[in-house]
C-alpha cells in the first residue's frame, strides 16, 4: 500500500463511488430483465432500458462524488469519506426499495406514497406481498440486508485496484475519465437517444424526491377556505352541462368531491341497452391530429389523408370539436379511461398507481364483460401496463407486431376467433403506433418520403395508418356480432408541425395542433341521422369517453367523471345543449366553453407561449382575442382553475371512489 498523502482521501471517495455504481447496475439488471411481482415482464424491451439506466446512475452518483472528492483534496478529512459512504448506503437501500415498489405497484417510491403507507398495517401487507411474489418470493428480505456489506466488499476491491504508487496520476486519469464519460452520458441521455417515459421509469429515487419537493402542492385545497366553494362550483358546473338528468345523480360525501352515484330510475332505453349487452371496439389512433383529418377539414386544398375515418364519420356520429384531455399518449389514454383530465403537475401513470377509481374498462368488467387491450407499442414504456393489468383481463403486445398492418391483422383475428366466441360481451381497446414521431415507422417507407419535411411525412404515415384501419374494419364488418357492436375511433392526441411556432408536443400547452382530434362512433342506434343524435359541433373531450361508453352499455356506475354521456337525451324543454372540454398539458391548461377556447398556464407558472384566447370555431388559431375579451379570459381562467384544482386534489388524495 502506498503511503497516505493528500490524494488518498479523494481516491477512497472515488473508489466507493465506483463500488456503488456497479451495485446499482446489478440491481438495475435484476429489475429490468425479470418479471414483475405478478409474472408479467417488467418491460418488454429491456435492451432499450439497461444502458440508459447505467448511464443515469453514473451521472447522479458521480455528481455527488466529485464535490466530495475535490473537497477532500482541499481538506483531507476521513469524515468526508464516511459521510459520503453513509449517504450512498442509505440511497442504495431506498433505490432497491424503489425498484421493488415499481415491481409491485408500478409506482416510484415517492414521498407521498410513503406518507400514505406509513402505518403498521402496510408493513403487514408488505410481508404478504413479498410472500406472493410470482418471480422469486422472499428475495427482497435476502438482498436488502446484503446491500451495504456488498458495498463495503466492492469498495475494498476498488481500493485494491487503485493501490498504485503514483496516486496523483491515477486521480487525474480518473477525474478526466469521469468527466468524459459523464459528458457522453448526458449527451446520450438527452440528445442521441432520449426518451421521456423511459427517463421517468428509470429515474433515480433521489431525483423523484427532488421533483416532488419542487412541484406545486395542490393537496392543500382541503385545508383552505377554497375547498367547499370549489367543490360546490365544480359539482354545479357538471350539473349545468349534464342538463335535466343531473337530478338523477347525487354526491354522498363531501370528502370525495367528484364521486357521484345514480339515484334515478332506469328508463326504457337504458334497460334495452343493458339487455342487448353490446360489444365495444375502441381504437386510439397514434397522433391522429384533427388538422389532418378530412371530415374536420373538408376545405383543405391538399385533400383528405383519412378516407376511412371520413367514411366512418358519414356512417355514424362524428364530433367536430373534440379535444385530447392530456398529452402525450399516456395522459390521453388515461384521461379517456378515467373520464377526467390528468393531474396538472404530476404523472398519474407513475405516481398514483394505487389510485382507486372507475374506468370504463373496469366498470364493464364488473358488469360481466371480458376486456382486452391491444397495444402496437410497448405499454410498459410509459407504465400503462400497470393500469391495464388492473382494468383488463389481458394485455396483448408483441415486438413482432409493432407496425399497424400486422398489428391490426392480429387484433382482428383475435377478436373474431376468440373474443367474439366467449359467452360474454366484450371490450377490445387498442392503440396504434406507425403514425408516431419521427413519422418514418411505416415498413418499407420510400426514401423519397423520408426526405420530405416532417409535416408532409406525417401526412403520409397518417394516411397509411388510416388505410390499415380500413382493412381492420373491412375484416370485421360482416361478422354477425358487429350489428351489436359500437366501433369508437379517436386519437390519443395530435402533433404540432410548426403552427404558431410550436414544434414540440410537450410545449404545445393545449394548442389545437396537439389536442384537436377526431371522435367517431358507429353502432346500433347511432346511424347518421338516427335517434338521440346530438349537436355534433359542441365542445367535447376525452373526459367524455368513459361516461359515453357506459351509457351506451346501459350502465350508470358510481364514478368521478368530469365528462358526460355525449348521447344523452336532453328532453323537450332544452332548446340548445351545452358542452365543454378541459385539459391539463405539462403545467398548462385549456378550456373550451361558451364559444371560446382559452390556453393558459397553471396556478404557479405562466404558459410558455403566453395566455391565448380563440373562438371555439377557429381550430387553426388564426385570431387572438385575449386583449379584446378580458372578461371572457378571466371567467374561463377561473373555471378551469376551479375544475382542475378539485380534480388534482381528488387524484392526489386518492378520493376518486367512495369507500
Amino acid at each position: 500500500m502506498p503511503n497516505l498523502n493528500r490524494y488518498t482521501p479523494a481516491l477512497r471517495l472515488l473508489a466507493s463511488a465506483f463500488a456503488f455504481w456497479v451495485i446499482h447496475i446489478a440491481l438495475r439488471i435484476f429489475l429490468i430483465f425479470r418479471p414483475n411481482a405478478y409474472g408479467v415482464p417488467y418491460v418488454n424491451k429491456p435492451d432499450w432500458f439497461i444502458f440508459h439506466a447505467a448511464t443515469t446512475d453514473f451521472v447522479w452518483i458521480f455528481a455527488i462524488a466529485l464535490p466530495f472528492s475535490l473537497l477532500a483534496l482541499w481538506k483531507p478529512k476521513r469524515a468526508l469519506f464516511y459521510i459520503y459512504f453513509v449517504l450512498q448506503s442509505v440511497l442504495l437501500c431506498f433505490s432497491y426499495f424503489d425498484h421493488e415498489v415499481q415491481r409491485f405497484l408500478g409506482s416510484h417510491l415517492t414521498l407521498s406514497l410513503m406518507d400514505g403507507y406509513k402505518d403498521t398495517s402496510s408493513l403487514v401487507m408488505l410481508v404478504d406481498y413479498v410472500a406472493e411474489d410470482l418471480c422469486i418470493p422472499w428475495i427482497q428480505f435476502i438482498i436488502m440486508p446484503l446491500l451495504v456489506p456488498v458495498a463495503v466488499f466492492a469498495y475494498r476491491g476498488f481500493r485494491h485496484m487503485f493501490a498504485v504508487q503514483n496516486e496523483v496520476k491515477l486521480f487525474k486519469i480518473l477525474l478526466i475519465s469521469i468527466l468524459a464519460f459523464g459528458g457522453a452520458s448526458e449527451l446520450f441521455l438527452h440528445v442521441i437517444w432520449p426518451g421521456g417515459n423511459r427517463a421517468k421509469k428509470i429515474a433515480p429515487v433521489i431525483k423523484i424526491w427532488a421533483i416532488e419537493l419542487a412541484t406545486p402542492n395542490y393537496e392543500t385545497l382541503e385545508d383552505s377556505s377554497k375547498y367547499e366553494p370549489y367543490v360546490s362550483a365544480s359539482r354545479n358546473f357538471w350539473a349545468k352541462i349534464e342538463g335535466e338528468s343531473a337530478s338523477d345523480w347525487e354526491y354522498p360525501d363531501l370528502n370525495c368531491p367528484l364521486c357521484r352515484v345514480y339515484v334515478g330510475a332506469a328508463d326504457s332505453l337504458m334497460l334495452a341497452r343493458r339487455a342487448a349487452k353490446p360489444n365495444f371496439i375502441v381504437v386510439f389512433l397514434e397522433s391522429g391530429r384533427g388538422l389532418d383529418v378530412g371530415y374536420l377539414n373538408p376545405e383543405d386544398p391538399r385533400g383528405s389523408v383519412t378516407p376511412t375515418i371520413d367514411s366512418l364519420a358519414r356512417a355514424g356520429q362524428a364530433f367536430t370539436r373534440f379535444y385530447s384531455a392530456g398529452v402525450p399518449t399516456v395522459a390521453g389514454v388515461l384521461s379517456s379511461h378515467l373520464g377526467t383530465p390528468c393531474h396538472r403537475t404530476r404523472a398519474i401513470a407513475t405516481e398514483f398507481t394505487t389510485l382507486e377509481t372507475t374506468s370504463f374498462a373496469s366498470a364493464l368488467r364488473d358488469s360481466g364483460y371480458v376486456a382486452h387491450f391491444f397495444a402496437a407499442a410497448d405499454p410498459g414504456w410509459d407504465n400503462l401496463s400497470v393500469w391495464f393489468q388492473k382494468w383488463y383481463d389481458r394485455t396483448h403486445y408483441s415486438r413482432d407486431l409493432e407496425d399497424d398492418s400486422t398489428f391490426f391483422d392480429a387484433t382482428a383475428a383475435f377478436i373474431r376467433d376468440t373474443l367474439s366466441k366467449t359467452d360474454k360481451p366484450f371490450l377490445a381497446a387498442m392503440i396504434t403506433r406507425s403514425n408516431h414521431y419521427p413519422f418514418n415507422l411505416v415498413p418499407g417507407i420510400p426514401d423519397s418520403v423520408r426526405a420530405l419535411p416532417q409535416a408532409e411525412r406525417m401526412r403520409y404515415t397518417m394516411h397509411w395508418m388510416d388505410a390499415q384501419l380500413g382493412r381492420f374494419v373491412e375484416t370485421l364488418k360482416h361478422e354477425p356480432w358487429m350489428k351489436n357492436t359500437y366501433l369508437i375511433v379517436l386519437a390519443d392526441h395530435g402533433f404540432p408541425q410548426g403552427e404558431n411556432g410550436i414544434t414540440a408536443i410537450d410545449a404545445a400547452g393545449g394548442s389545437t395542433n396537439a389536442t384537436w382530434i377526431p371522435f367517431v362512433v358507429n353502432g346500433p342506434g347511432l346511424e347518421n341521422g338516427g335517434a338521440h343524435s346530438p349537436s355534433l359541433d359542441v365542445p367535447a373531450g376525452q373526459h367524455d369517453l368513459a361516461p359515453t361508453i357506459l351509457a351506451l352499455a346501459g350502465l350508470r356506475s358510481p364514478n368521478a367523471f368530469l365528462g358526460h354521456d355525449l348521447f344523452r337525451d336532453f328532453g323537450d324543454s332544452v332548446v340548445t345543449r351545452e358542452g365543454f372540454a378541459v385539459g391539463a398539458y405539462n403545467r398548462a391548461m385549456s378550456v373550451t366553453y361558451k364559444g371560446a377556447r382559452l390556453l393558459t398556464g397553471s396556478i404557479d407558472e405562466p404558459r410558455e407561449f403566453g395566455e391565448k384566447l380563440y373562438e371555439a370555431d377557429d381550430p387553426h388559431e388564426t385570431r387572438e382575442l385575449q386583449n379584446e375579451r378580458t372578461v371572457t379570459v378571466d371567467s374561463l381562467r377561473a373555471l378551469v382553475d376551479t375544475l382542475l384544482s378539485v380534480n388534482d386534489f381528488a387524484i392526489a388524495k386518492n378520493r376518486m371512489k367512495l369507500k
